[in-house]
Protein backbone atom coordinates (compact mmCIF):
# COMPACT_ATOMS: atom_id res chain seq x y z
CA UNK A 1 0.00 0.00 0.00
CA UNK A 2 1.35 3.50 -0.39
CA UNK A 3 1.12 6.04 1.83
CA UNK A 4 -1.14 9.33 2.29
CA UNK A 5 1.85 11.58 0.74
CA UNK A 6 2.08 9.64 -2.46
CA UNK A 7 -1.54 9.04 -3.46
CA UNK A 8 -1.71 13.39 -2.40
CA UNK A 9 1.39 13.77 -5.14
CA UNK A 10 0.06 11.05 -7.60
CA UNK A 11 -3.41 13.17 -7.61
CA UNK A 12 -1.99 16.49 -7.84
CA UNK A 13 -0.28 15.29 -10.92
CA UNK A 14 -3.42 14.09 -12.40
CA UNK A 15 -4.73 17.52 -11.71
CA UNK A 16 -1.70 19.96 -13.31
CA UNK A 17 -1.52 17.52 -16.54
CA UNK A 18 -5.89 17.63 -16.75
CA UNK A 19 -5.12 21.70 -18.24
CA UNK A 20 -6.13 25.14 -17.84
CA UNK A 21 -8.37 26.18 -14.92
CA UNK A 22 -11.83 26.60 -15.91
CA UNK A 23 -13.05 30.00 -17.28
CA UNK A 24 -15.25 31.25 -14.68
CA UNK A 25 -17.80 33.31 -16.74
CA UNK A 26 -20.42 34.79 -13.96
CA UNK A 27 -17.89 36.95 -12.23
CA UNK A 28 -17.07 38.45 -15.60
CA UNK A 29 -20.97 38.95 -16.46
CA UNK A 30 -21.64 41.12 -13.20
CA UNK A 31 -18.24 43.25 -14.01
CA UNK A 32 -19.85 43.81 -17.82
CA UNK A 33 -23.28 44.68 -16.36
CA UNK A 34 -21.84 47.29 -13.82
CA UNK A 35 -19.46 48.80 -16.50
CA UNK A 36 -22.88 49.20 -18.72
CA UNK A 37 -25.20 50.65 -16.17
CA UNK A 38 -22.35 53.27 -15.11
CA UNK A 39 -22.12 54.17 -18.94
CA UNK A 40 -25.88 54.39 -19.50
CA UNK A 41 -25.58 56.77 -16.37
CA UNK A 42 -23.29 58.73 -17.93
CA UNK A 43 -24.45 59.21 -21.18
CA UNK A 44 -28.20 59.75 -19.96
CA UNK A 45 -26.78 63.23 -17.85
CA UNK A 46 -25.43 64.53 -21.21
CA UNK A 47 -27.83 63.86 -23.83
CA UNK A 48 -30.40 65.30 -21.47
CA UNK A 49 -28.24 68.60 -21.67
CA UNK A 50 -29.28 68.75 -25.16
CA UNK A 51 -32.20 69.93 -27.08
CA UNK A 52 -32.70 67.77 -30.34
CA UNK A 53 -35.40 69.65 -31.51
CA UNK A 54 -33.21 72.83 -31.79
CA UNK A 55 -31.81 73.99 -35.36
CA UNK A 56 -28.43 75.40 -34.61
CA UNK A 57 -26.75 78.36 -36.76
CA UNK A 58 -24.44 77.59 -40.17
CA UNK A 59 -21.21 79.26 -39.13
CA UNK A 60 -18.84 78.51 -42.61
CA UNK A 61 -15.68 80.01 -40.60
CA UNK A 62 -15.87 77.83 -37.43
CA UNK A 63 -13.21 76.56 -35.86
CA UNK A 64 -14.41 73.36 -34.03
CA UNK A 65 -13.01 73.50 -30.13
CA UNK A 66 -10.65 70.81 -28.80
CA UNK A 67 -11.87 67.57 -28.00
CA UNK A 68 -9.57 67.51 -24.63
CA UNK A 69 -12.10 70.02 -23.60
CA UNK A 70 -13.77 69.77 -19.86
CA UNK A 71 -17.66 68.62 -20.19
CA UNK A 72 -17.54 69.04 -16.53
CA UNK A 73 -17.40 72.83 -16.48
CA UNK A 74 -20.13 73.82 -19.27
CA UNK A 75 -23.23 75.04 -18.53
CA UNK A 76 -25.46 74.52 -21.33
CA UNK A 77 -28.27 76.67 -22.01
CA UNK A 78 -31.03 75.78 -24.77
CA UNK A 79 -32.84 79.18 -26.58
CA UNK A 80 -35.88 77.51 -28.72
CA UNK A 81 -37.83 80.01 -30.72
CA UNK A 82 -41.40 79.45 -31.04
CA UNK A 83 -42.94 80.54 -33.86
CA UNK A 84 -46.31 80.88 -32.78
CA UNK A 85 -46.20 82.63 -29.64
CA UNK A 86 -42.99 85.01 -30.79
CA UNK A 87 -40.86 84.34 -28.02
CA UNK A 88 -38.33 82.43 -26.83
CA UNK A 89 -38.13 79.52 -24.39
CA UNK A 90 -35.14 78.99 -22.63
CA UNK A 91 -34.18 75.72 -20.68
CA UNK A 92 -31.36 74.99 -18.16
CA UNK A 93 -31.01 70.96 -17.47
CA UNK A 94 -34.15 70.17 -18.36
CA UNK A 95 -36.14 73.11 -16.53
CA UNK A 96 -37.85 75.31 -18.66
CA UNK A 97 -37.67 79.06 -17.87
CA UNK A 98 -40.06 81.90 -19.53
CA UNK A 99 -37.09 84.82 -19.45
CA UNK A 100 -33.34 84.74 -19.49
CA UNK A 101 -33.47 87.27 -16.39
CA UNK A 102 -35.59 83.73 -14.77
CA UNK A 103 -32.39 82.17 -15.11
CA UNK A 104 -29.88 84.68 -13.07
CA UNK A 105 -30.28 82.78 -9.63
CA UNK A 106 -29.82 79.38 -10.83
CA UNK A 107 -26.51 80.72 -13.11
CA UNK A 108 -25.13 82.30 -9.52
CA UNK A 109 -25.55 79.09 -7.97
CA UNK A 110 -23.80 77.06 -10.60
CA UNK A 111 -20.75 79.61 -10.75
CA UNK A 112 -20.69 79.41 -7.10
CA UNK A 113 -20.55 75.74 -6.87
CA UNK A 114 -17.41 75.83 -9.92
CA UNK A 115 -15.79 78.74 -10.80
CA UNK A 116 -14.73 77.48 -13.75
CA UNK A 117 -17.71 76.96 -14.88
CA UNK A 118 -18.41 79.27 -18.60
CA UNK A 119 -22.08 79.19 -20.51
CA UNK A 120 -22.50 77.10 -24.01
CA UNK A 121 -25.90 78.87 -25.33
CA UNK A 122 -27.43 76.24 -27.79
CA UNK A 123 -29.81 78.41 -29.51
CA UNK A 124 -32.10 77.47 -32.26
CA UNK A 125 -31.12 79.95 -35.59
CA UNK A 126 -34.40 81.54 -35.61
CA UNK A 127 -34.36 82.96 -32.06
CA UNK A 128 -34.04 86.63 -32.15
CA UNK A 129 -30.39 88.29 -30.99
CA UNK A 130 -31.84 90.55 -28.80
CA UNK A 131 -33.24 87.05 -26.65
CA UNK A 132 -29.25 86.15 -26.82
CA UNK A 133 -28.32 89.68 -25.88
CA UNK A 134 -30.33 89.13 -22.80
CA UNK A 135 -28.80 85.87 -22.19
CA UNK A 136 -25.43 87.31 -22.51
CA UNK A 137 -25.99 90.13 -19.49
CA UNK A 138 -27.67 87.73 -17.46
CA UNK A 139 -24.25 85.60 -17.56
CA UNK A 140 -22.49 88.62 -16.68
CA UNK A 141 -24.86 89.56 -13.96
CA UNK A 142 -24.16 85.91 -12.58
CA UNK A 143 -20.32 86.69 -12.99
CA UNK A 144 -20.02 84.41 -15.60
CA UNK A 145 -17.40 86.02 -18.20
CA UNK A 146 -17.00 83.73 -20.67
CA UNK A 147 -20.01 82.36 -23.59
CA UNK A 148 -19.94 80.06 -26.19
CA UNK A 149 -22.11 79.40 -28.72
CA UNK A 150 -22.96 76.48 -30.55
CA UNK A 151 -23.10 76.22 -33.73
CA UNK A 152 -22.99 73.85 -37.34
CA UNK A 153 -19.75 73.59 -38.59
CA UNK A 154 -20.06 75.10 -42.79
CA UNK A 155 -23.51 74.46 -43.03
CA UNK A 156 -23.22 70.72 -43.08
CA UNK A 157 -24.47 68.68 -40.04
CA UNK A 158 -21.11 68.30 -38.56
CA UNK A 159 -21.26 69.81 -35.08
CA UNK A 160 -18.60 71.77 -33.67
CA UNK A 161 -17.60 70.78 -29.70
CA UNK A 162 -18.36 73.27 -27.38
CA UNK A 163 -15.27 75.70 -26.35
CA UNK A 164 -15.15 78.89 -23.49
CA UNK A 165 -13.89 81.76 -25.21
CA UNK A 166 -15.74 82.15 -28.37
CA UNK A 167 -14.97 78.96 -30.31
CA UNK A 168 -17.92 77.44 -32.35
CA UNK A 169 -19.85 74.38 -29.98
CA UNK A 170 -22.31 72.04 -30.50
Amino acid sequence: MSSPSVKRQRKRKRIDQDGDPEFQVAPMVDVLLVLMLFFMAITSTEVLKKDPKLELADAKHAKPADKDDHKKNEIIVNVKWDSIDQVAQFSLDGVNYPTADSLQDVLISQHQHNPAAYVVIRADKNVEYSNESDLMNTCANAGISTVSFAVLIGGNDKQAPAAPGGSASN
